[in-house]
């Protein structure tokens, strides 16, 4: 004995048990920070400013119609519904109703999309063959000036419906201005691609 403490000694297993923790500590971290959408690379680096509402009842759809948005005008509901079926398609969840089977569905019910309740809407979706239909509607889609600068501003709120019960299965909304030199398509993508994100997180 030399009177100094003596150091505890590690045990080989417990430090390779330690090691091995550290490690999957470690990963789990950094996969955390590189893919914040869930797994799906194409939503890593979107936001969460999306407001998203999901019930456990949405897993009971399977195949989804897409309906035309309504907005101030048919061309920009057709083009920001189109840009959202696009950013649905990429998280792999549903099965979506062909554009052709959808619009002879839509030629013979005759419904008018500006005034479309959630009832009208499920029947549409029975009409097609689907287990839920998508409705949407673009509140917001103008150029504002400030400062001398127009920029876009765009507000986007979809739901899914279910078929059977017309219930709201989920619902998503986001409204975001955009940055100068944004042009209202571009950021048309930006906000649905966040909407699609915020989505995706939660029904993945």
């Amino acid at each position: 004995m030399n009177g100094y403490a003596t150091p505890h000694k590690m045990k080989p297993r417990q430090f390779a048990r330690i090691h091995v923790c550290a490690i999957f500590i470690l990963m789990s971290a950094i996969a955390g920070c590189v893919a914040p959408g869930g797994g799906n690379p194409h939503f890593s680096t979107a936001g969460r400013r999306a407001n998203v509402f999901v019930t456990p009842e949405h897993r009971t759809a399977s195949s989804v119609a897409v309906l035309p948005f309504r907005a101030a005008t048919e061309l920009i509901g057709t083009s920001v519904s189109d840009m959202f079926v696009t950013e649905l398609l990429k998280t792999q969840r549903y099965q979506l109703i062909e554009r052709s089977q959808l619009a002879n569905v839509l030629g013979e019910a005759e419904v008018a999309m500006a005034g479309l309740t959630a009832g009208q809407a499920a029947r549409l979706g029975q009409m097609a063959g689907a287990d839920a239909v998508i409705i949407g509607s673009v509140s917001e889609y103008e150029n504002v000036a400030q400062r001398g600068h127009a920029l876009p501003v765009v507000g986007v709120s979809v739901r899914m419906i279910d078929s059977t019960t017309g219930r709201i299965l989920w619902s998503v909304d986001h409204a975001a201005q955009g940055p100068r030199g944004m042009t209202l398509a571009q950021h048309s993508r930006a906000v649905v691609h966040e909407m699609a994100a915020a989505l995706y997180r939660e029904i993945r």
